[in-house]
């Protein structure tokens, strides 16, 4: 041959050729169909790599093998949590707040035991969580997925409210 390739039509003529004279056997591993010829040699080649799975192939890993940065990797694996980004440690607030209700709730038993009436009590200021987050804004308070979704929407209202009252403490 000089380089010439038989055109496409006469290779798909010997490959009916060669079907109709020997006939299709299928593999059991794979189940796809080859020449009765070639059938047992891609069978034991399909056995051996139906046996065995793939390691995934990790290119950070490769990159760094062999070089400086090699054992701080390996002290960062071991020492990194499993996907789970820190909360937040706010228990002075939350303790704070829990001590403000148990002094507003003695000034309410103290009012009541003096003969008092429970309407003439002032309204009791609203807790703040303090994992909401504060809207620009409106100046109300949200659940930090919710005001992912209300701060922008809020930002292009033109007739805003006026912002709920401030308490003072």
């Amino acid at each position: 041959d000089s380089g010439h390739n038989p055109p496409t039509e006469e290779l798909y003529m010997r490959a009916t050729d060669a079907v109709e004279s020997e006939g299709l056997g299928q593999c059991s591993f794979c189940g796809r169909k080859f020449l009765c010829t070639r059938l047992e040699k891609h069978m034991s080649i399909c056995g051996k790599s139906q046996g065995s799975k793939r390691k995934v192939y990790d290119s950070k890993k490769a990159r760094i093998s062999g070089t400086e940065l090699e054992p701080y990797q390996q002290q960062k694996i071991s020492q990194a949590p499993q996907d789970e980004p820190p909360k937040k440690n706010n228990w002075r607030q939350k303790h704070k707040a829990l001590i403000e209700t148990l002094h507003q709730a003695q000034k309410v038993q103290q009012f009541l035991s003096k003969g008092g009436n429970v309407y003439d009590l002032p309204p009791v200021p609203p807790a703040e969580n303090p994992d909401y987050v504060l809207c620009p804004y409106c100046k109300r308070r949200f659940a930090p997925l919710t005001a992912e979704r209300h701060i922008p929407k809020c930002k292009n209202i033109k007739s805003r409210p006026t912002p709920p009252p401030q308490w003072r403490r």
